[in-house]
């Protein structure tokens, strides 16, 4: 968390990290397991009245029919009507009417032998009604027991449907008995369900924790620690300097606020002693540079000694203390991300609902222009990102980008066309760069020349964690309330985070830091750079392809792919989860090797044919399970390229010396934004001929095409260099 990880605040931060992380993950499971045994308790008897609610309509039907004189093996379409009837209703098997000895007359659905037990509807529900009445550690205990039994880790053969039946009486006698298979397959795959919706929310939960944490603790406990530390060593060495504007609160500000005055109180009894000497030539002395007069045959020693200890223990100093820190960003970046993010999962799901033919654009298309629109509006207003923060500030301009952001939020909510999806996507894009080219200005103004990197990491980081909890919930509560209200949510979120970033980014931070390219964005030094043959091939042929990757394969069709194989919302936005997931870890990794290997060209190289060769591959059988594993593994892909692929851009552009680094990195963002808009708008073109795997093979195709002719570049540059040195 901080560079002091070897004093006193780094133990307190790993301490309660751990502890209540692990607290975390403790009342999550607990929370986990009852939540899913009670809904396996109380699911049960209400499939089970359901069951026995169809039952009884059948027997009245077929009663109706037996009573007015139709023989009750002569009933014309009771095979269809009870084929129609399990066919609406997913969780059951089959619908039967046997003799009063069991042969069967009527059926509908599909009858295992085994699983065709006459039992009575009334003896099935009585285990579970009384786990309702038991006590919490007692339903927890019996109900993870089944759950066991219940969820997808165990043996799904030989899944057997539960008998529910009802008999058949004319005048008195029985004559017969109307079946209903009740799935108990269904029941696993409503816990199936729950089991992961749940475990999503665990691991973004996990995330959200470690967040919130970090900042709390570097805000209320290790930030004031780090700092009492600091004056303490200060003082310890000898240097008694005073803080100008130290700000602190609780006890340990309490505690540093005294050490600070203490140092006020010596350096003013030296003023004093120094005023008591002074007094007969009328001035005052400011420095201790003062102390000795100009004119040397006049000095004594009592000044020169006066003027050696005021420098030794720094009795004139003042300091005046920098506000802010990376961690004032954290928060607000990641709750605004987060918001932003939850619709990734449903984008194209929610536009085809508004679509209506037009004699434009092709529904495929249709559904891709706001991802594209999205894209292209941050990659349109990326280039006046330094003159936005010099004229206005990084924290002013963050509720400048709120405006349009919450506008974006609400209009998606109440849109009621395909075109209002389209131009309110556009305004919240506007206000997504705004706050984030606020908040990494933010930080790019805290953080030196030396760790600018780490920075720049916690920046990405956060993006990457708001993605895969925003991707993953976002499914999940649009499967359960709607798409529209997700937009609602996102507003308020939102708005949260302004409140956030109200209380918590300073605006004290130093805006006339100048960067030392501020003319960076003139187009002399956009057309230098693309002189620079090098830098032009990283970009054309491997930053623009991962980022239509990205957009094209992940935002726009694996929603599309997946829907197309019956997956439910919530799969969908956990199997896009998966590519985050990978990433977060495995890129931290990837760039440790890059910096230890050096070879950031030939990692950038594999990564892109990787990518490809991943597209291909999907290319056969559909199948989610397959999905799942392209997505994992372009995760891992991703992971390769996005480590070095900045380095590999930035060592390209030193051979243009003219132009700085910052402009050289906002060239590359502004080319990657051009991916990003192509990505949705290709494969949407694909798609209107081919099929989801044969346009994917197409476009993985071109990824490795661009990786080879990279590489053949890479290596004939090296032959280059190697016969002219």
């Amino acid at each position: 968390m901080t560079d002091h990880a070897d004093g006193l605040t780094g133990f307190i931060n790993r301490r309660l990290l751990v502890l209540t992380l692990v607290s975390t993950i403790l009342a999550s499971v607990i929370s986990a397991i009852y939540t899913l045994t009670e809904f396996n308790i109380a699911l049960k008897p209400l499939l089970i009245q359901k069951a026995s609610a169809v039952a009884e309509v059948v027997r009245e039907d077929t009663t109706l029919a037996v009573d007015v004189g139709v023989p009750f093996h002569k009933i014309k379409g009771m095979d269809t009507y009870l084929s129609d009837t399990v066919a609406k209703y997913p969780e059951l098997t089959y619908l039967a009417i046997t003799t009063a000895q069991g042969d069967i007359v009527y059926q509908g659905g599909t009858i295992s032998d085994a699983s065709f037990q006459s039992t009575m509807s009334g003896q099935q529900d009585l285990a579970s009604q009384d786990m309702l009445q038991a006590n919490f550690l007692t339903r927890l205990l019996q109900g993870s027991m089944e759950l066991v039994q219940l969820l997808p880790l165990g043996d799904k053969s030989g899944v057997a449907a539960e008998n529910i039946w009802l008999p058949l009486e004319h005048n008195g006698q029985r004559y017969g008995a109307v079946h209903v298979g009740l799935d108990t397959g269904f029941i696993r795959t409503q816990l199936t369900d729950v089991f992961f919706d749940i475990a999503i929310v665990l691991v973004a939960v996990l995330l959200v924790s470690f967040e919130v944490v970090m900042v709390v603790v570097m805000f209320y406990v290790s930030g004031p620690v780090q700092k009492s530390e600091a004056l303490l060593k200060r003082q310890a060495s000898g240097d008694f300097s005073v803080n100008q504007n130290l700000h602190g609160s609780g006890s340990i500000g309490r505690y540093i606020r005294s050490l600070n005055q203490d140092s006020q109180q010596l350096q003013q009894r030296f003023r004093n002693t120094l005023d008591q000497i002074s007094e007969g030539q009328g001035r005052v002395i400011s420095s201790p540079e003062e102390i000795t007069p100009t004119d040397k045959t006049s000095s004594s020693p009592v000044r020169t000694r006066l003027r050696k200890l005021a420098e030794r223990f720094s009795l004139m100093n003042v300091l005046k203390e920098q506000h802010g820190s990376i961690m004032d960003a954290r928060i607000p970046l990641f709750v605004f991300a987060f918001a932003e993010e939850l619709q990734k999962s449903f984008m194209p799901l929610f536009v085809a609902e508004f679509y209506e033919p037009n004699p434009w654009f092709s529904k495929d298309i249709v559904m891709g222009l706001p991802i594209s629109v999205f894209m292209f509006v941050i990659a349109a207003a990326t280039p006046f990102a330094g003159s936005w923060v010099d004229r206005w500030g990084n924290k002013r301009l963050f509720f400048w980008g709120l405006i349009p952001a919450l506008a974006g939020y609400l209009g998606c909510a109440f849109a009621s066309n395909v075109y209002d999806i389209i131009f309110w996507r556009g305004v919240t894009a506007l206000g997504y760069a705004i706050i984030t080219i606020s908040c990494q200005g933010y930080i790019a103004a805290i953080v030196s020349s030396d760790n600018r990197a780490k920075g720049m990491a916690i920046f990405v980081g956060v993006l990457m964690t708001a993605t895969m909890c925003g991707t993953a919930l976002g499914g999940i509560i649009a499967d359960r309330i709607g798409y529209q209200p997700v937009f609602l949510l996102s507003a308020f979120l939102a708005a949260f985070a302004g409140v956030l970033a109200w209380m918590m980014l300073s605006s004290d931070i130093d805006k006339d830091s100048k960067k030392s390219d501020k003319k960076a964005g003139a187009s002399g030094g956009a057309m230098a750079l693309f002189r620079n043959t090098q830098f032009a091939f990283i970009v054309l042929f491997c930053a623009i392809p991962a980022k239509i990757i990205l957009t094209g394969f992940l935002y726009y069709m694996v929603p599309l792919y997946l829907v197309s194989l019956d997956a439910s919302q919530s799969e969908i936005g956990r199997i896009m989860m998966v590519y985050s997931l990978v990433i977060i870890p495995l890129s931290p990794l990837a760039s440790r090797f890059a910096d230890y290997s050096g070879q950031m060209k030939q990692l950038v190289v594999l990564g892109t044919i990787l990518s490809g060769i991943i597209l291909i591959s999907l290319y056969g059988e559909d199948s989610v399970a397959r999905m799942l594993l392209a997505v994992a593994l372009m995760g891992v892909a991703h992971s390769i390229l996005k480590a070095p692929l900045i380095a590999a851009a930035m060592e390209a552009a030193e051979a243009t010396p003219e132009v700085g680094r910052t402009t050289a990195l906002g060239l590359l963002r502004t080319s990657e934004r051009i991916g990003s808009v192509l990505g949705p708008v290709m494969v949407a073109s694909l798609l209107v001929v081919y099929s989801f795997a044969e346009a994917m093979a197409i476009v993985g195709t071109g990824i490795v095409i661009t990786g080879i002719v990279m590489g053949v570049f890479m290596h004939l540059s090296a032959k280059k260099q190697e016969a002219t040195s």
